[in-house]
């Protein structure tokens, strides 16, 4: 983990087959929202799932966290061209900490972010979770496949559970490449109640 995405890559970032091969629509149901929730885009980059985030909860909030102030300032452009979308804020990071207060989010969305954190992290993702708060991650899978980073870039089923575990998340659903996305793993957890 904690190898940085290089902020010059931001174009691929915005390539609309990220939509087809991982639908928003599958995340939103597994995120199983209603409405009205506030959730956390973490690692949300240019916003490419903020934005359906914001659709999905219009009596909500989104926040679209990153610690790239170049990925987030190009989801401010799309904002500012998009004024219905007004339920999304941007929030930068800094050392992996995030300047928003404890459980603040009652769902959390993680893409093709995990492989990029420090030991840290984990527990800056459990810490903006309320307690019964739904996560659900979704990371490219060690697999042959066209698009993503090298197999040696991402992690194996055990050590993306072993990171959620570890931070005292409770599993509760794994997809396999093809069920959600179709290159990646995607795990729904819960942050037990106290």
């Amino acid at each position: 983990m904690a190898e940085k995405f290089d902020p010059a890559r931001a174009e691929a970032l915005e390539n609309p087959d990220r939509l087809v091969e991982l639908p928003p629509a599958k995340l939103v149901e597994l995120l199983r929202i209603s409405g009205a929730e506030t959730v956390v885009d973490f690692g949300a980059g240019t916003g490419m799932y903020s934005l359906p985030l914001s659709d999905a909860v219009p009596l909500g909030t989104v926040f679209a966290v990153d610690e790239q102030p170049v990925l987030l300032d190009r989801l401010r452009a799309k904002l500012e061209a998009r004024p219905t979308s007004g339920n999304v804020h941007l929030v930068t990071a800094d050392r992996g900490r995030v300047p928003l207060q404890d459980g603040v989010a009652d769902r959390m969305l993680m893409v093709n972010v995990v492989h990029h954190l420090d030991e840290e992290a984990p527990a800056e993702v459990f810490r903006l979770l309320a307690p019964g708060g739904i996560l659900v991650v979704a990371e490219y899978a060690q697999m042959d496949r066209p698009v993503g980073p090298p197999n040696d870039h991402v992690l194996a089923l055990d050590e993306l559970r072993a990171v959620l575990t570890g931070a005292g998340f409770t599993e509760l659903a794994v997809y396999a490449p093809g069920t959600v996305g179709l290159y990646h793993t995607v795990i729904v957890s819960e942050k037990p109640r106290p």
